[in-house]
């Protein structure tokens, strides 16, 4: 069985409307994986950025998988939620991204989007 470590972290956000912001991740695979250690899913800490448009969250990933073959390959689900100050959290946007699958070290930039109701 071939294995793949995924080690990282989501690293911000930028370009949304509002600050104090938190994303909510998880990585998904095909059904042939198998993890063996670390979350497959977490939630980073509410980031209110004050002299910049940046939100910096440096939120740690560690996963350890094995697998049989390469279909399913791992992709990381994120969703950016803004935090109001009644504490309600509201939809900002959604994405996702492959994992690279070759080894080394890369930067993953993943578009967010969240679709616009008309009324």
């Amino acid at each position: 069985m071939a294995e793949v470590h995924i080690i990282g972290q989501v690293v911000g956000a930028s370009k949304f409307p509002s600050k104090s912001l938190f994303c909510k991740w998880s990585l998904h695979t095909g059904g042939g994986w198998k993890l063996i250690s670390g979350l497959k899913e977490g939630q980073t800490q509410v980031d209110n950025p004050v002299y910049d448009e940046i939100t910096h969250w440096s939120h740690p990933i560690d996963v350890h998988y094995s697998t049989k073959g390469v279909q399913g390959w791992p992709k990381i689900h994120v969703q950016v939620y803004h935090y109001d100050q009644f504490g309600r959290s509201e939809l900002y946007g959604y994405g996702f991204c492959f994992i690279p699958t070759t080894p080394g070290s890369h930067t993953i930039e993943c578009c967010t989007w969240r679709p616009v109701g008309k009324y």
